[in-house]
């Protein structure tokens, strides 16, 4: 017996993608994101491909240069003419990356359509088969019996009923019959509608379709005519050629004249009205005809051939010219249609995202800083207290409950997640400034209310919190049962909760609230004796200032290779456990051996040696670490862009010990310090800072002060209602400054062009100024806020669309996107700003010596001035001696009427009045079971009422009081033109007529000027040199300086005994040029 052979299997059918024009590249989550080609979410195993935006390639190219993944395809890509790029994803899970193909030709794009189209059919095909099984008939194996006896089956007899009608019936159907509904009475019946209405709709236009329709041509002519009329043409041939013309030849004119005559009497049958068809020009016809017999001529051949010839060129270059240029078209429509679109031509800020968390409830935010090496990262610190917000507080809160059960919220946002934070970082006080380093990716610095320097840690938090674990379906429900029954147990395994790193000694931190806190340049270094030293080029340094309102800045370093100053910690080491378990040291950080031990490496005082009082410090500016940021691609799927951090060489010549400090008062100071050559022995060596000047010209506390990134030796401080711009070069004053009309809040300078800054406002405003374009005013003004506005931060990285952020009172944080007309780098704007300033500080220092000079030469201006001074200061010191006299009367009248009250006699008539009227209310009290303490009670509300009626009354006095400086006010603020202040008469201290002065002053300066520069010539001036008393005055020094001398000699004595060729070193002297009366001692000089 044969076995059935089984059918061969059906081969597998792989689809070929590698063919010509079909490339392979790997593309990293980031660049997916931006052609929206991410896997999961755009494409997947069962469909791999799709069309991709041509454009957006491109910008990922022109964006990332080299770096993009599409660089080495950019001229496949280019060629490509398609706007639409077929790409396709390669299922492969034995690789790390993700590989796509690119189709860069349109056969290349069609074969992997039809591949991947063929291969997508078969998938269905086959899955529809494995779910959908093909019907087989039964195989009985015995069940069937044992089934069909549990089914009822019916085998009782059936009866035999007969049923009799009561009215008999007719089967047969009845013949339809013809009737009359209008002789009828109920003939018809009209059904109208119940409580609705029906409004008819009559039909208006009536639409049929014919079965011939001429088709519809659209023709352009070349020509345009200058006069268009709504008529015919057609050239006499055509209507010559209409006639009977076989003598050209032709034998087709009796049927068109015949067609034309049959459809002539067709249209008058229609229309009987229309006018004859007129007779042909007979002459005209005749005309035709023989000039048809001429054309026909061999010769009249030849000479229209030569005359073409002769033309050729001709006519070549007008059919040239009509091809490239329309003489006959007007331009200006088509001029006035094509816009160009100026991307440069709005100054508005676009709202991008806002921040705002429940836990920041009634705080508002002290500061907000960007990530200085992560895109789109912002760390957030939120207080009680805003230094630019003026609250009123009715009591003081505890202190110490404030400590111990207050929140101090600090967290980090992104801008992808708008509604929680990524993290939560844990702070034991209130936060009052934070600072991300510019150098380190994750570290983040903050300044607490009591002091103290907390350091967070954020190495690999972010990738924890945004890592999405992926479980089998029964290891989720087993993790949601093991959940649902410990309920009871809190959860400390929160990875967006961020415990703080390193706490600094709380000894040798700053007494008060930290207020501001700068970065020094890794190249640098400040020793604990206060001197600013340069680093090696292998090595980098990592520290920072802080400034608090106690007037102190301290300087910290967290370098932890400085192990001596942690020697004092005791770390008390465990008997049973030898090593930690490696569950505990991940994410450890290296700075964890600086907690409750980190203590500054200098102090600077802000303040005079031998006074209590100091500067109350809020911010002070310094110079900002140079270093330059790029971009370096990550695979982390977040959606943000990395950068690394390089930091620019420096010199000596770099260091700048100059800050810029700005108090709670309004005060702002230049200081430098200089450090010692030796350790004071003090915990940490501290220094009086040096000040340089002191000038008092901000009405306010002073919010910000920032030093120009572009060029470091101007500074922007803003305070009260007052910004002023501030040079190294100019002592004393500002180089310019504006008053606004409201309180300003914040200032920062832009990042991509040095005259340009922006400042916040109490208003709710955001106000722009350029000072290349103008300095009087912003050029700019947005109205962010219906709130005040409390800080401003910048994002630092390079991005093609930067971001700007902005706080208000309410405790939200929003950014916004800059306009790209604040975008614009131009090398040459640094050149121009540096020659604004230079101009600015010629005119001050002109200025300021015309002004000393014209002081010194008319010395009777300053002592009127001094005595007008005097004398206002007279006139106020005797109105306050006045008061102060008034105060002390009324205080004295008050203590004699106490003192009458206390010394009057009371006779024993009235004493026994009071007995006999308090014995009256004991009396009715208890016969009328009144209790006391219940009256008391029931009266309060009685009481309230009349202490508030009582406090109106007084408010209503204390208003027809003040009624006529509340009239002034209000007319003010309602009408303000209609007060017109009285012009104040300039008082001159130059005495008579300035015409006469000046004619007198012109007359003489010609001889003033001549005698000046005769004098001048005839009397040089001259220096009186002698090498004797030169050499008397070193050798005095010398002896002054060398008080060991004879020290000094025996060490000389020894060198010279060993044989040491000593050679001391050379010294460079720079000798001014001088003027020697004796002709011998020049000739020597």
């Amino acid at each position: 017996m044969s076995t059935q052979q089984p059918l061969p299997r059906r081969k597998r059918f792989i689809p070929k993608y590698d063919v010509e024009g079909v490339h392979k590249i790997v593309i990293g989550e980031e660049t997916q994101n931006q052609i929206e080609l991410v896997i999961g979410t755009h494409v997947n195993a069962q469909f791999p491909w799709k069309s991709v935006n041509k454009a957006k390639v491109m910008e990922t190219i022109e964006l990332g240069g080299e770096l993009s993944e599409f660089f080495s395809l950019k001229g496949l890509l280019e060629a490509y003419p398609g706007e639409e790029i077929l790409m396709g994803y390669i299922v492969d899970e034995s690789k790390d990356v993700d590989e796509f193909y690119v189709c860069c030709t349109n056969e290349a794009k069609e074969h992997c359509k039809q591949q991947s189209d063929r291969f997508i059919r078969r998938q269905e095909k086959k899955l529809e088969k494995a779910v959908q099984k093909k019907p087989r008939p039964w195989k009985s194996l015995g069940s069937d019996k044992e089934l069909k006896e549990l089914i009822p089956i019916n085998q009782r007899p059936l009866m035999e009923i007969e049923i009799r009608a009561k009215f008999p019936k007719e089967n047969d159907p009845k013949t339809l019959q013809v009737r009359d509904t209008n002789s009828s009475r109920d003939g018809y019946i009209e059904l109208t509608p119940y409580r609705q209405k029906f409004n008819s709709v009559f039909s208006r236009r009536v639409d049929c379709a014919t079965q011939v329709a001429p088709p519809m041509i659209h023709s352009y002519a070349q020509t345009l005519l200058k006069y268009p009329q709504n008529m015919w043409t057609q050239s006499i041939a055509d209507a010559l050629g209409k006639v009977d013309d076989t003598e050209a030849g032709g034998d087709t004119g009796n049927d068109n004249e015949n067609a034309e005559v049959g459809a002539n009497k067709m249209g008058s049958s229609d229309e009987d009205e229309e006018d004859e068809k007129e007779a042909s020009d007979e002459v005209g016809l005749l005309a035709y005809k023989n000039a048809i017999l001429r054309m026909r001529r061999p010769s009249y051949i030849k000479m229209i051939n030569n005359f073409m010839e002769s033309q050729k060129c001709e006519v070549n270059s007008i059919v040239e010219l009509n091809t490239v240029m329309d003489m006959y078209c007007n331009d200006y429509p088509n001029l006035v249609s094509e816009q160009t679109v100026d991307i440069y031509d709005t100054m508005t800020f676009e709202e991008y995202v806002c921040f705002t968390d429940v836990r920041a409830k009634d705080k508002y935010i002290s500061c907000a800083v960007f990530h200085p090496m992560w895109s789109g990262i912002v760390a957030i610190c939120y207080a009680d207290g805003s230094p630019t917000v003026m609250k009123t507080v009715s009591s003081r809160a505890d202190p110490i409950q404030r400590a111990v059960y207050g929140l101090n919220p600090v967290l980090i946002w992104t801008h992808i997640d708008s509604l929680l934070p990524k993290l939560y970082l844990e702070a034991p006080r209130e936060v009052k400034i934070l600072s991300f380093c510019p150098f380190n990716e994750n570290i983040l610095i903050g300044g607490c209310v009591n002091g103290q320097i907390i350091i967070w840690d954020i190495s690999n938090k972010l990738e924890n919190v945004e890592k999405i674990e992926v479980l089998s379906e029964k290891r989720e429900k087993y993790r949601i049962a093991m959940k649902a029954h410990m309920g009871w147990m809190k959860n400390v395994q929160d990875n967006a909760v961020v415990q703080p790193t390193v706490l600094s000694n709380l000894v040798t931190s700053h007494y008060g609230p930290i207020t501001s806190i700068n970065w020094l340049s890794p190249n640098f270094t400040v020793t604990p004796q206060g001197k600013t030293v340069l680093n090696s080029p292998k090595k980098k340094s990592l520290m920072f200032f802080t400034g608090s309102d106690d007037g102190v800045i301290l300087i910290w370093n967290l370098s932890v290779e400085n192990v001596t100053q942690f020697e004092g910690k005791k770390v008390k080491k465990s008997k049973r456990v030898l090593q930690r378990p490696l569950g505990l040291l991940v994410d450890e950080s290296e700075f964890k051996v600086l907690d409750r031990v980190l203590q500054p490496c200098y102090k600077l005082k802000l303040g005079t040696a031998g006074e209590m009082s100091t500067l109350p410090l809020q911010s002070f500016a310094m110079n900002t670490p140079i270093i330059k940021y790029i971009y370096t691609p990550r695979n982390t799927g977040s959606g943000r862009k990395y950068f690394k951090s390089e930091i620019v060489r420096e010199c000596d010549a770099d260091i700048n010990t100059i800050l810029y400090c700005g108090s709670q008062h309004g005060e702002l100071v230049q200081i430098t310090w200089e450090g010692h050559e030796f350790n004071t022995g003090e915990v940490v060596n501290s220094e009086y800072a040096e000040i340089k000047f002191s000038c008092c010209i901000h009405d306010g506390i002073v919010a910000s002060s920032q030093k120009n990134p572009f060029i470091t030796n101007v500074t922007l401080t803003v305070g009260g209602k007052i910004l002023a711009i501030w040079s190294d070069k100019l002592t004393g004053k500002p180089l310019t400054w504006k008053k606004r009309p409201y309180r300003l809040t914040a200032g920062v300078w832009s990042l991509y062009k040095p005259s340009l800054f922006f400042i916040t406002t109490s208003e709710g405003d955001l106000e722009v100024w350029d000072l290349l374009l103008r300095s009087d005013q912003p050029i700019a003004i947005q109205t962010l806020s219906g709130n005040m506005l409390t800080g401003i931060s910048l994002h630092t990285l390079p991005l093609a669309k930067n971001i700007i952020g902005v706080s208000d009172v309410n405790g939200s944080f929003r950014l916004f996107l800059d306009p790209p007309i604040f975008m614009i780098e131009n090398p040459t704007y640094i050149g121009r700003m540096e020659a604004t300033i230079i101009r600015e500080l010629k005119v001050m220092q002109s200025f300021i010596e015309w002004q000393d000079e014209w002081m010194r030469n008319n010395p009777e201006i300053l002592l009127e001035m001094k005595r007008k001074e005097g004398e206002l200061l007279a006139l106020k010191e005797e109105e306050k001696r006045k008061q102060r006299e008034e105060e002390e009367k009324k205080l004295e009248e008050e203590a004699e009427a106490r003192r009458q009250e206390k010394m009057k006699v009371v006779g024993p008539e009235e004493r026994w009045q009071k007995i006999i009227q308090k014995l009256i209310e004991r009396t009715i009290a208890v016969k009328k079971r009144i209790n006391r303490a219940e009256l008391i009670e029931h009266e309060k509300p009685l009481r309230e009422l009349e202490a508030q009626r009582l406090e109106k009354e007084r408010r209503m006095l204390e208003i027809m009081k003040n009624q006529k400086s509340i009239f002034n006010d209000t007319v003010a603020i309602l009408f303000p033109e209609a007060i017109k202040k009285e012009e104040k008469v300039k008082k001159s201290l130059l005495s008579g007529k300035k015409s006469t002065l000046k004619e007198t002053y012109l007359e003489e300066y010609s001889a003033l000027k001549n005698s000046a520069l005769s004098t001048v010539h005839d009397n040089p001036f001259k220096v009186a040199f002698s090498w004797e008393a030169t050499l008397a005055e070193g050798t005095e020094r010398r002896q002054a300086l060398n008080a060991h001398e004879d020290f000094i000699k025996l060490h000389k004595c020894r060198i010279v005994e060993e044989g040491t060729n000593y050679s001391p070193p050379a010294v460079e002297t720079k000798v001014a040029p001088v003027i020697v009366e004796d002709e011998e001692i020049q000739g020597e000089i």
